[in-house]
C-alpha cells in the first residue's frame, strides 16, 4: 500500500525504475500475491473464505461511493455513477477507463480473482507448468488488448495478474525464514534490478502513456515486446521482495498498516484531489509538501481507520450477516 501511495504522490523520477509499468503499479502485484499465497494457505470452506473477504471490501467500499456521491451531488451535480461499478460483478473490468474513484478498479479484478480461485484453483496444486502457461497467456492477452487501444481492459483484466496470481500458489508452502543474514545479499540484489532495469529501458526509451507506457519509434511488434517487459517486471519484483519479506522480523506496526489497508486504499485518491492543493500550498519546499501529503495519506488514513473498525465493529458485524445467510441456507 505504500508503493502505491508514495507512486500516486511523488512518481517520477522514480518511474524509470519499473518501466513500462509505474512503480505504484508493483503494489498492486504484491495484492495479488498475497491474496494467492493466503488463499493456498487458507483452509476453511471456500464459501466462507469468499464472504470473509469480500464483505468488508464491499461495506466499506459502497459506504465511501455513497458518502462521494452525498458530497459530489451538491458540489459537482453529479453521483459519480462509475464508482458503483466494481460492485457490479466487476463489469468495470470491461470498460477502458477508471471509476471515478480511480483505485477502487481493483475492487472488481479482485472479485475475478477470488472466483477463479474458487472455480479453478481451490484444493489445486501449482506447478511450474501452471505458472509458465499462465505467463504465456498473459502476455498473449495482453498484448492483443494493447494493440487494440484497451489499455485500461489491459491493464484491469485477470489475465494481466494471471502470472504473479498463480506464483502466489506456486512459493505457498514458502513461509517466514528466521534466517535474516539473506537479507544482506536479497535486498542489495532488489536495489541492483531496479538499476539496471533503468539503465536498459531508459536506453530502449518510453513515453509517459497509461497504464502502460510505450515505447518511442517505430518498433516492429511493440505491443507483444511490451507485454513481455510488463510481465518480467511483475514476476521479478515479486519474487525478489517475497524473498526478502520471508526473512524479515515480525513488526507490530507492520500489522497495523496491514489491518487499515483496506481503507487507505479505498479513501486516498479523493483526498489527494480534494486537499492536496491546500496542502501544497502551506510549504514552498516540494519534498516538504509530498512528504506532509504522503504521512497524511498512509499514516493519517491508517489512524482514522484504526477509529472506525473499533467503533463500528466490522468484524463483529461481518460475522453476524455470515449467521443469518447460514442459517437461511440451512432452513
Amino acid at each position: 500500500m505504500f508503493l502505491i501511495v508514495f507512486g500516486h504522490v511523488v512518481g517520477s523520477p522514480f518511474n524509470q525504475f519499473t518501466q513500462p509499468i509505474y512503480p505504484k503499479q508493483l503494489g498492486v502485484a504484491f495484492f495479488v500475491f498475497i491474496t494467492a499465497w493466503s488463499l493456498a494457505n487458507d483452509s476453511r470452506p471456500r464459501l466462507r473464505v469468499l464472504f470473509n473477504r469480500l464483505f468488508p471490501v464491499y461495506l466499506l467500499g459502497i459506504c465511501f461511493a455513497l458518502l462521494l456521491s452525498f458530497i459530489f451531488i451538491f458540489t459537482k451535480n453529479t453521483i459519480n455513477p462509475s464508482n458503483y461499478l466494481p460492485f457490479f460483478l466487476g463489469v468495470n473490468v470491461f470498460l477502458n477507463n477508471f471509476p471515478a474513484n480511480p483505485t477502487t478498479w481493483y475492487i472488481g479484478t479482485y472479485l475475478h480473482l477470488l472466483l477463479f480461485w474458487a472455480v479453478f484453483l481451490n484444493g489445486k496444486t501449482i506447478r511450474k507448468r501452471h505458472v509458465l502457461l499462465a505467463l504465456a497467456c498473459e502476455i498473449f492477452v495482453r498484448s492483443i488488448l494493447m494493440a487494440s487501444g484497451k489499455a485500461f481492459v489491459a491493464y484491469m483484466l485477470l489475465p494481466n495478474w494471471l502470472s504473479v496470481f498463480l506464483l502466489g500458489f506456486f512459493l505457498a508452502k514458502k513461509g517466514d525464514d528466521a534466517n535474516t543474514s539473506k537479507l544482506f545479499y536479497l535486498v542489495p540484489l532488489w536495489l541492483v534490478f531496479f538499476a539496471l532495469w533503468a539503465v536498459i529501458t531508459n536506453h530502449i526509451g518510453f513515453d509517459n502513456a497509461f497504464p502502460f507506457r510505450k515505447m518511442i519509434g517505430d518498433i516492429p511488434f511493440s505491443p507483444v515486446l511490451r507485454s513481455i517487459l510488463v510481465s518480467l517486471v511483475y514476476c521479478t519484483h515479486t519474487m525478489l521482495f517475497f524473498a526478502i519479506a520471508r526473512h524479515l522480523p515480525p513488526f507490530r506496526l507492520t500489522s497495523f498498516f496491514a489491518r487499515n489497508t483496506l481503507v487507505i486504499f479505498i479513501v486516498h485518491m479523493p483526498v489527494i484531489y480534494g486537499f492536496s492543493p491546500f496542502i501544497y500550498s502551506l510549504f514552498e519546499s516540494t519534498f516538504s509538501k509530498k512528504l506532509v501529503l504522503i504521512l497524511i495519506l498512509y499514516v493519517g488514513i491508517a489512524l482514522v481507520s484504526e477509529m472506525i473498525k473499533r467503533i463500528v465493529g466490522i468484524t463483529a458485524i461481518r460475522e453476524k450477516v455470515w449467521n443469518i445467510l447460514e442459517a437461511k441456507l440451512k432452513a
